[in-house]
């Protein structure tokens, strides 16, 4: 691996456009997806803010918010978050790192939707992201977290016709479990989806529930798993 914390900013602030045109209306086309956000909505209900965070161009925002939910977003890649504000003028965006939330105070949100922000996180700091996560979570909060199943990594080094640094983590199901429960989540379901295929990368798909304890010295628990091959 070579990509750097500072490579994949840079990356992502040249394919920023790019990548707002093609990902700003995805929501559209994954109904599981919409689903998987309905239920963290309904979870939340009227506690508090949900985050996007990694947001991207907001497309996960922009569907929470026409739900109903109140939401902001959070991204690393400062171009992505003044692609986001253009195309969501009304949802907060701000620009920060995942391992270091300094600009973020603790119990900030009653939910995080963190759809693939996990993926260009080192191994030995994954737990290191969850538990900031943890931190700007409300107690009892919800987080949905999701990633691409495996155990590889892929780099790409062009995307959209820009030269890019970034390296895509592939993660098993049981691993992330242990690092939620590592970083002081409870584990409450986990299910999989096949790709949607000529929609997105044809990679199986994971996506936990976990929250923040509401007591503090209660331990992580199990959590149930379940497949949805249908998508």
């Amino acid at each position: 691996m070579s990509a750097s914390p500072d490579n994949y900013r840079a990356s992502y602030d040249r394919v920023a456009a790019e990548y707002a045109r093609q990902f700003h209306d995805e929501m559209a086309r994954k109904p599981f997806d919409r689903l998987m956000l309905d239920w963290l909505a309904a979870r939340v209900a009227d506690t508090g803010t949900i985050c996007d965070m990694g947001c991207g161009p907001g497309q996960i925002a922009r569907y929470l918010h026409d739900q109903g939910a109140a939401v902001g977003g959070i991204d690393f890649s400062g171009a992505m978050v003044q692609e986001a504000q253009r195309l969501h003028p009304t949802i907060p965006f701000q620009q920060g790192d995942m391992l270091a939330l300094t600009g973020v105070a603790s119990a900030s949100f009653a939910g995080i939707a963190a759809f693939y922000s996990i993926i260009h996180i080192p191994r030995p700091q994954v737990v290191q992201a969850l538990r900031e996560l943890r931190r700007i979570l409300l107690p009892g909060g919800t987080l949905l977290l999701t990633f691409h199943i495996g155990t590889g990594i892929r780099h790409m080094a062009e995307w959209y016709g820009q030269p890019v640094d970034l390296d895509f983590l592939f993660f098993e199901r049981e691993e992330m479990k242990g690092y939620l429960g590592a970083a002081g989540f409870m584990l409450d379901e986990v299910i999989e989806r096949d790709p949607y295929v000529g929609v997105e990368v044809e990679t199986r798909r994971a996506y936990i529930f976990a929250h923040k304890p509401a007591d503090p010295v209660t331990e992580p628990g199990s959590l149930e798993d379940s497949d949805d091959t249908s998508g």
